[in-house]
C-alpha cells in the first residue's frame, strides 16, 4: 500500500480518539449549567438545527443538478454560489433586512408586517447563507463518486436507480459534513442574533463584553461555554477528518453525467428560483435600498426609486469609507499572511506521518469549531495583562489583538488546503530528494513551496477573504480608534442608516465577487463535460 494511503487512513482512529475524549469532558460538565446556561445553550442548538433543516436539503438538490446532471446554465449557477461564499453574513443579513426587515422595501411599501425578525429572521437568514457552502461541499462530494461504479451500476439498472443506490450513499459523507459545517459556523456567529435579538452563547458573550452584566441577569458561568466549545471542537474534528487527503485514488475518467429528460425543464425553473431567492432577492433589495429616495407631497412622505443615487452611493462608498477600509485591508493582509506561513508549517508537519498529524487535526478543528466571541475572549486572556507590559501595549496601541483573533480564524481553512496540495506531490521526487541529502525543512523550501505556489495564493486569498468579513472575533478586540468596515457596518445597522449600508455591502458585493473569481482562477476546476448516461 502507497506510503500516502496508509498514513491518510492511520490518521481517522487519532481523529476519533481525539472526538471520544472531547465528547468525554463535555458530558463531564453538564451537572455546572445553570437554568441560564441551558436556555442558551438550548437556543444555539436549536438555531444550528433549523438552519440546517431548511438548508441542508435544498443545498442537496441544487448540488445534485448543478453538479450532476445536464441542468441548463449549471456553470453560472456554480459561479454565483461561488461568488456568494465570500460575501460575508453581515451583508447578506443586510441585504435581507433591505427587504424584509422593519424599513424594508416590502414593508413600507406594502404595509406588509415584518417577515423577518426574531427567530424568524435569523433561522432564515443563517440558511440561505448557509446554501452556498452546502452546494459546496455536497457538490464536491458527489463529483468525486467514481464514475466506474456508476457505469457498471448503469449496465443492470435504470439512471434513478443508480443515483438512488450508487451515487446518493457514496455522497452521504459529504452531506454530513454539511451539515456539521452549518451547524458549527451557526453555533459561532453572532452578527444575525444580535441583530435579530436571538439570544444564543455566542450573541451572550459578546453582549457581555459589550455592554457589561445587566442588574438583573445571573452571571454566565464559564462550564456552558467550555461544553458548548467541546461539541463544536469534536464536531469539527469529525469536519477535518472528512476533508483529511482520503486514501481513495482519484479517477481520471469523465464523470457520469445524468439526463434530466422531460424534468429538464422543470428542474431548470426550481434551480432558477433557488438563485433568485439566495441570491436575487437580497442583492436587489441593497439595490432598492441605496437608491430609494423619499419627497415631502403636503402631509404624504413619497417613496421612489434613483438609480442616480444609487451609482453614485456605490461609487462614493469607497471614498466615505477610506478609514475602515484601510484598516480591513490592513489587518486582513497581516492576519492572512500569518495563516498562510504557519499553514505551511503545519500542513508539512501533517503530511509526514501520523504521530505529527494528531496535533495538526485538533489545531485545524479548534480554528474551524471555535465561536468567533470566544476567539475573542481567548486574545482578550492572553493579551490584557498589567504585568506583562510589553503584551498590555500591543493589546492597547497597537493592531496585534485583532490580526491574532483573525489569524486564528484563517490557520484551519488554509492549513487544510495546503495540506491537500502537499499531498499531491510524488513521492518519489521526494524521496529522490532525501538520497541527496535534503532534509525535511530543505524538500519544503525546494520542492514543496515552488511546486505549489498557487496553492499557497488560494490559501491566502481565503484567509483574507475570511478575516475582511469576521466580525465575530475581530469587534471583542479592536484597540482604540480602529474601527474595520464589518465594525462600521454592524454599528450603522443598528443606527438605521439604511442607505448608506446598502451603498458599503453593494460595493463590498463587487469586492467580493472579484475574489471569488481569482479563487475559481487558482482552483483551477476542470472544464469540460461529462457524457450523459440514461434519462432518469
Amino acid at each position: 500500500m502507497p506510503a500516502t494511503r496508509r498514513q491518510a487512513r492511520s490518521t481517522r482512529p487519532i481523529a476519533f480518539g481525539l472526538a471520544l475524549v472531547c465528547a468525554g469532558l463535555a458530558l463531564g460538565s453538564l451537572a455546572a449549567w445553570d437554568h441560564r446556561t441551558w436556555t442558551l445553550v438550548r437556543n444555539t442548538l436549536v438555531l444550528s438545527g433549523a438552519t440546517c433543516a431548511i438548508g441542508l436539503p435544498l443545498g442537496t438538490l441544487m448540488a445534485w443538478l448543478v453538479t450532476r446532471t445536464d441542468l441548463p446554465g449549471r456553470r453560472a449557477a456554480i459561479v454565483l454560489f461561488g461568488a456568494m461564499l465570500f460575501v460575508p453574513l453581515y451583508v447578506q443579513s443586510a441585504g435581507w433586512q433591505a427587504g424584509f426587515g422593519l424599513q424594508g422595501w416590502c414593508t413600507m411599501i406594502f404595509r406588509a408586517p415584518v417577515w423577518l425578525e426574531g427567530w424568524s429572521g435569523a433561522i432564515w437568514v443563517h440558511a440561505m447563507a448557509a446554501l452556498p457552502w452546502i452546494v459546496l461541499i455536497v457538490g464536491a462530494g458527489l463529483v468525486q463518486v467514481e464514475p466506474e461504479l456508476e457505469e457498471q451500476a448503469l449496465l443492470d439498472a435504470t439512471a434513478f436507480q443508480t443515483f438512488r443506490r450508487v451515487t446518493l450513499p457514496s455522497a452521504r459523507g459529504a452531506i454530513v459534513l454539511a451539515g456539521l459545517w452549518v451547524a458549527i459556523v451557526t453555533a459561532g456567529e453572532m452578527t444575525v442574533t444580535d441583530l435579530f435579538m436571538v439570544r444564543t452563547y455566542a450573541e451572550e458573550i459578546y453582549t457581555l463584553l459589550a455592554v457589561g452584566p445587566q442588574p438583573d441577569d445571573p452571571p454566565l458561568g464559564i462550564g456552558g461555554g467550555l461544553v458548548l466549545a467541546v461539541l463544536l471542537v469534536t464536531a469539527g474534528l469529525l469536519v477535518v477528518l472528512r476533508l483529511v487527503p482520503g486514501d481513495r485514488p482519484i479517477s481520471v475518467r469523465r464523470r457520469v453525467v445524468f439526463s434530466l429528460g422531460g424534468l429538464r425543464k422543470p428542474s431548470a425553473c426550481l434551480a432558477a428560483l433557488v438563485l433568485l431567492l439566495a441570491v436575487g432577492v437580497p442583492l436587489a433589495s441593497l439595490c432598492y435600498q441605496a437608491g430609494v429616495t423619499v419627497t415631502q407631497i403636503d402631509a404624504d412622505r413619497v417613496r421612489s426609486w434613483s438609480p442616480a443615487k444609487c451609482l453614485t452611493l456605490v461609487a462614493t462608498s469607497g471614498h466615505r469609507y477610506a478609514g475602515e477600509l484601510r484598516w480591513s485591508l490592513t489587518i486582513g493582509a497581516l492576519a492572512a499572511t500569518a495563516a498562510t506561513g504557519a499553514a505551511i508549517v503545519l500542513a508539512w508537519v501533517a503530511q509526514a506521518g501520523r504521530m505529527t498529524a494528531a496535533p495538526v487535526l485538533l489545531a485545524a478543528a479548534v480554528s474551524l469549531a471555535l465561536p468567533g466571541p470566544m476567539v475573542g475572549l481567548l486574545v482578550i486572556g492572553l493579551m490584557n495583562r498589567p504585568e506583562v507590559p510589553p503584551l498590555l501595549y500591543l493589546y492597547d496601541q497597537s493592531i496585534a489583538a485583532p490580526v491574532v483573533a483573525l489569524w486564528m480564524r484563517g490557520l484551519g481553512p488554509a492549513t487544510l488546503i495546503l495540506w491537500h496540495a502537499f499531498r499531491t506531490i510524488p513521492r518519489a521526487m521526494l524521496d529522490g530528494a532525501a538520497i541527496d541529502g535534503a532534509g525535511p525543512m530543505a524538500q519544503l523550501a525546494w520542492i514543496a513551496i515552488p511546486c505549489r505556489l498557487r496553492a499557497l495564493a488560494l490559501a491566502w486569498i481565503v484567509a483574507f477573504a475570511l478575516a475582511l468579513g469576521d466580525l465575530a472575533a475581530s469587534i471583542l478586540v479592536v484597540p482604540p480608534g480602529v474601527t474595520t468596515l464589518s465594525i462600521r457596518i454592524f454599528n450603522l445597522l443598528h443606527y438605521g442608516v439604511e442607505d448608506q449600508v446598502a451603498g458599503i455591502c453593494l460595493a463590498l458585493v463587487a469586492l467580493f465577487g472579484l475574489v471569488a473569481a481569482a479563487v475559481a482562477w487558482l482552483a483551477g476546476a476542470r472544464k469540460g463535460r461529462g457524457r450523459g448516461s440514461g434519462v432518469l
